[in-house]
């Protein structure tokens, strides 16, 4: 069975290296990558099809640590990571029960990768710059959080995939906020570093966010994400490596 393992794990790398990085397939690939980490779950004794168990399979695909992760199957709470590879919904969908996940509109466009989504968290799909479809996903996160007592929503507030060096207080949507003062919810921050097969990936989960005003939100975030980096240590956390569209400042995208 570990042969299996190391076969599978050994086309990951591949698949990986094949699509540009982890920052950089397409939906179409990550449907790919998607069957094979069932299949390498199934190799695993895990099913792939249960939440816990697909999130059981990731975190020893990419060996990734949970440092200071609390108690948030019970409550409810707006998740605010940093956003560094395509695989970050996945892992943050997954990661507890009840999660809703903002997605980019691509990831609610492919029928064969929400074959796989769907069975696992639930999904939202933002149009970025478009303010009708922005409300809409407010809203749509503010029920889903007064749905249940204990539900949580992942928002990636850099709105694409950035290192925070190169994010600006301007670039961070200040939605969650709102989102958060309407339900009632905590907005807990995390700082992952880039998953991969080859390294460990250390998430690091820090205190809730305490800000009065949305104007102030972007910096209340930026000043605990790097705090939170700062605290990996032995060795440092490692720096992600980015594609060339997203090693560019957010302004500057063209989206």
């Amino acid at each position: 069975m570990q042969e299996i393992y190391d076969i599978d794990r050994s086309e990951l790398k591949a698949l990986i290296r094949g699509y540009g990085g982890v920052d950089s397939y397409t939906t179409t690939q990550a449907a790919t990558i998607m069957e094979l980490i069932f299949k390498m779950a199934a190799h695993m004794g895990l099913d792939p099809l249960k939440r816990a168990d697909f999130f059981e399979a990731s975190k020893r695909i990419f060996n990734i640590q949970l440092i200071d992760m609390g108690d948030y199957e019970h409550g409810k709470y707006v998740f605010v990571p940093n956003h560094v590879t395509e695989f970050d919904g996945l892992l943050f969908g997954t990661i507890i029960p009840n999660m809703l996940v903002v997605a980019k509109s691509d990831w609610g466009s492919n029928p064969h990768l929400n074959e796989f989504i769907n069975r696992l968290f639930t999904i939202v799909c933002l149009i970025r710059k478009d303010n009708a479809s922005g409300i809409s996903v407010l809203r749509k996160c503010i029920d889903y959080l007064k749905a249940s007592a204990d539900s949580a929503v992942t928002v990636f507030v850099q709105q694409t995939i950035a290192d925070i060096d190169m994010t600006t207080p301007e670039d961070v949507a200040s939605g969650v906020h709102y989102i958060a003062k309407k339900a009632d919810a905590a907005i807990i921050p995390v700082y992952s570093e880039q998953v991969s097969p080859e390294y460990p990936t250390r998430i690091v989960f820090g205190a809730p966010i305490i800000c009065d005003n949305k104007e102030d939100f972007g910096a209340a975030w930026l000043k605990a994400e790097y705090r939170l980096r700062d605290s990996i240590s032995d060795p440092a956390a490692r720096v992600p490596v980015l594609c060339e569209k997203h090693q560019k400042p957010i302004s500057l995208r063209d989206f």
